[in-house]
C-alpha cells in the first residue's frame, strides 16, 4: 500500500511537534500550530558522486538568493553554477515506512531514518526529583540516521536538513562547540555530536553550487543540513536530537510559562540533553513498541493507536503558574484549552500513562470553570439549575474569565451553543474514575460536597419536581437564552447534537448515576447513596418504555417522532465497564438486553455501517462520523454485546485505519471527524482525542 500520512513526533507537554511523513508535502518543526509546519525536509542518501536519494517530504523551493543578488547576479553567475546536482524524490514504492506506538521509521535498501517519542509511565509530576523531571519534560524527540555500506566500495553521504524561510538559522557550533547542528532563532533545532564525519551545510540551496564563507557555510541561506559521511566497509548510525523552546510567559488570562523551562535555560541545553539520553530514550520507545506489537490487536488496530498517540503528545502542554504546574491538552486544529468533552475521553490514556494530569485538570475546572446556573423547566417557569462546568478554558493559549469558555453562545440551538448538562455529566464521570483507579480517597472525600451538589444539579436538570422525574434531560439551562443545549457532538444532525431526550445523554447520565452510588456509598454517605440507588431504576424504566418492540431500536431523541439510530446509545456504560463494576450492570439486564438488540440492528450496512465504505457511522442519519467515538463504541460492543459485532462490522478497522493512511485525512495528522462515505475529514484535525483506542488494549 502506498501510504501517504503525516504523523507529528513531539515531546510531553510542549504543545510542539515535528511533523512529517506525507508524500511530497513540507512538514518539520511546530510550536503551537493548527497543522503541520510549512518548511521542507530533506533526508536522504547518496553514494560520493551519485544523485541524492531524499524521501519525499519537501515541495521544490525557490532560492532566496535573488532577494539579495537581484541584476547582479543574474549578469555574474555563469549559467551552470545555478544547475542543482540530480535529485530523485522517492517515491513510496522505494521505501518500506512503519509507524509504531512510540517510533516511525523510514527503509530503503541500507538506508534508515527514524523518529522516536518515547513515553512512559510518569509519577506525580509535582514529587518528581530535578533529574527525573528533566528526562520526562525535555521538549525533545530523538531521530537518527543509518547506513549498512558494509559492503560498498565507495563511501555514503547523509543527509539531514530543512527549509525555514521564515526564522533565521543559524549553526549550532558556537558559542557551543558540543553541540553540531543549526537552530531557528532560539525556538527550535536539530543537532548531533560533533565528528569528523559530520559536517554543516548552510546555504540558498543545499544541492546546487553557492557562496561559502570560511567555513563553507553561508549564514544568509534559507536551507542548513547535516551531512554525513559513512566510509566503505563501515556500518554507521547517528543520532540526532530535535529540540523546542520557549522561554518566558505563553499564555493570557493566567499568565503561565512552559513547566519545562524551570529545568532548562536554553535549546542548546535541550539538545545536549537529548543527545546524552538518547539511548535511554531509545529504549523506552522500543519498550512501548514492543509493548503494542505483542498485544492482540490487529495490524490496522495497532496503527491507529499509534498515530492517535503521536498526535495526542502533539497537542499535550504542561505549564507553571506562580509554582503550581497546570495541564492543558489543546483541542487539535482548534486549540481550545482542555476542552471537557476531549478531557473525560482522553481518561483512559491518561491514568495509564499520568493519572495527576487528570486530578490536574479536575481541580481547574471545579476552581475556574464551574457555575451554577438557572433552568427553564418544562411549564416555562425558571428556577434553580444548580452547579455545571464550562465546555473548555479558553483558546490558543488564552485562558478565558472565570465561568466561561470560548466555545459556547448564546441564544443558539446549534454549534456554539451551550452544553451544561454534558459538561456537569463529564466532570462527576472523570473524577469518580480517577479516584477509583488511582484510589486517591483523599481527594475524593476533599470532593464529596461537589458531587452531591453535581447529584442535586442532575435532578434538577431533571425536573425542578421530583414527582415528575423520569432521569431525562428536559430542562435547558437559562444560559442558551432563546436557544437550547447541545452535546459534544455538536456538528452533528438532531439526532446526537440535542441535549434534551437524547438517548445518548440519557445513558451516559445512568454511566453517572452508577459512579455516583459507588462514589458515595464508598464515603459511607448513606442518603446521596439512596438518591444515586433511586435514580437508576427510575431511569432504567424511562428507557425501556421508549424502547420500539417493533422495529428492535430505541429513537436517537424521543420527541418529534424521532428514527434516528445512534451507536453512541452504548458509550455511557463505558465508565462502570472500565472501573469493572460488573454487580452495577446485573440490575440493568433487561435494559441491556435491548441495548444489544437495538446494537444488532445498527451494526448492519445502511445503518450505521456505512453502504459505500462499510465504515461505523455514529447515527444513522448522518455521514460525519468520529473515529475517536468509534473506539468507545467498539470497545463497549465487544465486551458487552459481542454476538453483535458482525463481519462487516468486524472488517471496518481496515476502513478506519485506511481512512488516517491516505492525503485526505493524512495531509493534517490524526484526523476525528470523516465522512463515511468518503473517508474524507471534514473537521478535528491535527487531533489528540484517538487515543481512545486505549481501550482495546483491555479486552
Amino acid at each position: 500500500m502506498n501510504e501517504s500520512y503525516h504523523t507529528q513526533h513531539a515531546p510531553f507537554g510542549a504543545f510542539a511537534s515535528f511533523t512529517v511523513g506525507l508524500v511530497d508535502s513540507p512538514g518539520g518543526f511546530g510550536q503551537s500550530l493548527r497543522g503541520p509546519g510549512r518548511q521542507n525536509v530533506y533526508v536522504g542518501y547518496r553514494i560520493r558522486g551519485d544523485r541524492w536519494n531524499l524521501l519525499p517530504f519537501y515541495k521544490p523551493a525557490t532560492s532566496h538568493a535573488s532577494a539579495y543578488t537581484g541584476e547582479a547576479g543574474a549578469a555574474s553567475a555563469p549559467a551552470t553554477a545555478l544547475n542543482p546536482v540530480e535529485l530523485y524524490s522517492m517515491r513510496p514504492q522505494d521505501y518500506v515506512r512503519r509507524l509504531t506506538w512510540a517510533s516511525d521509521f523510514w527503509e530503503s535498501d541500507s538506508f534508515r531514518f527514524g523518529l522516536r517519542s518515547p513515553f512512559s509511565k510518569i509519577p506525580d509530576a509535582t514529587t518528581l526529583s530535578d533529574a527525573d523531571a528533566r528526562f520526562h519534560f525535555a521538549p525533545v524527540v530523538c531521530g537518527y540516521l543509518a547506513y549498512d555500506n558494509s559492503k560498498g566500495t565507495a563511501p555514503v553521504e547523509l543527509i539531514f536538513g530543512i527549509n525555514e524561510p521564515d526564522t533565521q538559522l543559524h549553526p549550532l557550533d558556537h558559542p557551543r562547540p558540543a553541540l553540531a547542528g543549526f537552530a531557528g532563532g532560539t525556538a527550535f533545532g536539530f543537532a548531533t555530536a560533533p565528528s569528523p564525519s559530520v559536517a554543516l551545510r548552510q546555504s540558498f540551496s543545499l544541492f546546487a553550487p553557492n557562496p561559502e564563507d570560511h567555513r563553507g557555510l553561508h549564514l544568509l541561506g534559507t536551507e542548513a543540513a547535516l551531512v554525513f559521511t559513512v566510509p566503505a566497509g563501515a556500518r554507521l548510525e547517528f543520532p540526532l536530537a530535535l529540540g523546542f523552546y520557549q522561554p518566558g510567559i505563553v499564555t493570557t488570562g493566567i499568565a503561565a510559562a512552559y513547566a519545562y523551562t524551570r529545568w532548562f535555560d536554553s535549546l542548546e541545553a535541550v539538545l545536549r540533553h537529548g543527545l546524552e539520553q538518547h539511548s535511554r530514550y531509545t529504549q523506552m520507545a522500543l519498550q512501548r513498541d514492543a509493548e503494542l506489537a505483542s498485544s492482540r490487536l490487529n495490524d490496522d488496530q495497532k496503527f491507529l493507536l499509534a498515530q492517535a498517540t503521536h498526535s495526542y503528545r502533539g497537542s499535550s502542554q504542561l505549564l507553571a503558574h506562580q509554582g503550581r504546574l497546570l495541564w492543558n491538552v489543546n483541542e487539535g486544529e482548534y486549540r481550545m484549552v482542555n476542552t471537557f468533552d476531549l478531557t473525560v475521553d482522553h481518561l483512559f490514556f491518561e491514568l495509564d500513562w499520568h493519572p495527576w494530569a487528570v486530578r490536574n485538570a479536575l481541580d481547574l475546572f471545579l476552581d475556574r470553570y464551574s457555575y451554577t446556573d438557572s433552568v427553564r423547566s418544562p411549564d416555562g417557569t425558571t428556577v434553580s439549575g444548580g452547579l455545571s462546568f464550562t465546555h473548555d478554558m479558553g483558546v490558543m493559549n488564552h485562558f478565558t474569565a472565570p465561568g466561561y469558555s470560548s466555545y459556547e453562545c448564546d441564544n443558539l440551538t446549534g454549534c456554539f451553543s451551550h452544553m451544561t448538562m454534558e459538561q456537569l455529566l463529564n466532570w462527576v464521570l472523570t473524577a469518580v474514575t480517577y479516584a477509583w483507579r488511582t484510589e486517591d480517597w483523599a481527594w475524593l472525600k476533599k470532593n464529596e460536597s461537589t458531587l452531591v451538589r453535581c447529584a442535586e444539579s442532575l435532578e434538577q436538570r431533571d425536573h425542578p419536581d421530583p414527582a415528575k422525574r423520569d432521569g431525562l434531560l428536559k430542562c435547558d439551562s437559562t444560559r442558551c437564552g432563546t436557544g437550547s443545549e447541545i452535546t459534544t457532538y455538536d456538528s452533528l444532525d438532531v439526532s446526537l447534537g440535542q441535549a434534551r431526550n437524547n438517548l445518548y445523554l440519557a445513558v451516559k447520565t445512568l454511566g453517572a448515576w452508577i459512579l455516583l452510588e459507588r462514589a458515595f456509598e464508598h464515603l459511607g454517605n448513606a442518603s446521596n447513596t439512596l438518591r444515586a440507588h433511586c435514580a437508576l431504576p427510575r431511569l432504567t424504566r424511562t428507557l425501556l418504555a421508549r424502547f420500539e418492540k417493533d422495529t428492535g431500536f430505541f429513537p436517537a431523541v424521543f420527541e418529534q417522532n424521532n428514527h434516528s439510530r445512534i451507536l453512541p446509545a452504548i458509550e455511557g456504560l463505558v465508565y462502570p465497564l472500565y472501573l469493572g463494576f460488573d454487580d452495577s450492570l446485573k440490575p440493568l439486564r433487561p435494559l441491556l438486553d435491548c441495548l444489544r438488540t437495538h446494537l444488532r440492528g445498527a451494526l448492519q450496512r445502511g445503518v450505521c455501517l456505512d453502504p459505500t465504505t462499510g465504515g461505523w457511522k455514529l447515527s444513522s442519519t448522518s455521514k460525519n462520523t468520529w473515529f475517536s467515538k468509534i473506539a468507545i463504541a467498539q470497545h463497549v460492543a465487544r465486551r458487552l454485546f459481542p454476538d453483535t459485532v458482525s463481519e462487516d462490522a468486524k472488517a471496518a478497522d481496515r476502513v478506519h485505519a485506511d481512512w488516517q493512511r491516505q492525503p485526505g485525512c493524512g495531509a493534517n495528522a490524526m484526523c476525528d471527524q470523516i465522512y463515511s462515505d468518503t473517508g474524507i475529514t471534514c473537521g478535528s484535525r491535527y487531533y489528540p482525542r484517538g487515543v481512545t483506542a486505549c481501550l482495546w488494549l483491555k479486552e
